[in-house]
C-alpha cells in the first residue's frame, strides 16, 4: 500500500473517531445503510448460531431473540491475513448494529474491544440487549490497526454512506 493511501486511510480513521466522541455510541452511524458486509435477518427464539466474516474480522455468534429481548455470545478473531502478517494488533472497536428492513442502522451497540495485543487471541463476548422497534436484522462492523517491526496496516468496515 502506498503511504498516499496509508497517510488518506490515517486521517479517515481519526476524523471518524473524532466525530464519535461528539455522539452517544448508541446513535453513532444511526440511518446509514449497512451494504458492503453480510447482514443476518433476525429469527425468532433460538439459540440461531451463525457466522459474520469480511476479509478483515471472523465473528462465530449464537443469539437467542424473544419478542424485543435479546441475548448474543461468541467469539470475535482476525482474519488469517492478519495472524500471518502482523504480530501486534494497536487498536480494534468492534461494533453491532440493529437493522430495519432496509439494513439501516437503528442502533450501534460497541463491544469485544478489550482485546490482548496478539493478533492470534480471540476475544469472546456476550451481553444482552433491548432491540429498539423496527430491528430486522444485525450486522457488525470495525475498525482497527495491526502492526509489525516494519509497517502497519488499517483496516475497517463501516456504514459511512
Amino acid at each position: 500500500m502506498s503511504i498516499k493511501i496509508k497517510m488518506a486511510s490515517l486521517v479517515l480513521t481519526c476524523l471518524l473517531f473524532l466525530a464519535s466522541g461528539c455522539t452517544p455510541i448508541s446513535t453513532l452511524y444511526h440511518g446509514k445503510t449497512v451494504s458492503e458486509v453480510p447482514v443476518a435477518v433476525l429469527q425468532e427464539g433460538g439459540p440461531v448460531a451463525d457466522r459474520w466474516e469480511t476479509f478483515d474480522l471472523e465473528i462465530d455468534y449464537k443469539y437467542f431473540k424473544q419478542g424485543d429481548s435479546f441475548e448474543i455470545s461468541g467469539q470475535v478473531a482476525l482474519s488469517q491475513h492478519y495472524q500471518i502478517t502482523y504480530d501486534r494488533l494497536s487498536r480494534i472497536y468492534v461494533y453491532l448494529f440493529f437493522l430495519d428492513k432496509d439494513s439501516r442502522v437503528l442502533e450501534t451497540i460497541s463491544f469485544a474491544n478489550t482485546w490482548s495485543s496478539n493478533t492470534d487471541e480471540a476475544q469472546d463476548f456476550s451481553d444482552s440487549y433491548k432491540l429498539p422497534p423496527g430491528t430486522t436484522g444485525l450486522s457488525f462492523g470495525y475498525t482497527g490497526v495491526v502492526r509489525d517491526e516494519e509497517s502497519f496496516s488499517q483496516f475497517y468496515a463501516l456504514p459511512l454512506e
